[in-house]
């Protein structure tokens, strides 16, 4: 169930490459939290597209600058180990470089950034209830 946000300068990626995008980082995070690619839990990933106006970021205060990209996973805690959000951050900068034609080594490889936000147990709610990553766990397993 973990929540992904990319924010980004509109016109910074074609509308076409979104779509695509959207599906590829739902992939990699999936993988990364070793969770089963099922229809529940694809259902329950959400991704929000975030596209700001070119004036509404500024690089070091001074101007829009170059686009830059900010992607914002949510996660319950302990479902990354380091060794996961190594890859992970691998696997969405690359995903976002393919599809805004960014080198990943160039000189805007740091116009890509990610942040992970761990969400400590009892701190997750959905339909009005408090949601444990156990239940979740136990519910990909099922589906």
């Amino acid at each position: 169930m973990p929540m992904i946000d990319l924010t980004f300068v509109r016109g910074s990626v074609d509308e076409a490459a979104l779509s695509p995008l959207a599906d590829e980082l739902v992939t990699v995070l999936l993988r990364a939290e070793r969770a089963p690619d099922t229809p529940f839990l694809r259902d329950n990933t959400w991704v929000y597209l975030h596209a700001l106006d070119t004036e509404a970021l500024s690089v070091g205060g001074r101007g829009p600058g170059a686009p830059r990209f900010r992607v914002d996973l949510t996660v319950f805690e302990g479902a990354l180990s380091q060794d996961r959000k190594e890859q992970l951050a691998a696997d969405v900068h690359a995903a976002v470089c393919a599809a805004a034609g960014i080198d990943p080594q160039g000189p805007k490889a740091f116009h890509v950034w990610m942040l992970i936000r761990e969400i400590p147990e009892g701190n997750w709610a959905g339909g009005g209830n408090i949601i444990y990553y156990r239940q979740v766990k136990g519910l990909a397993a099922q589906d």
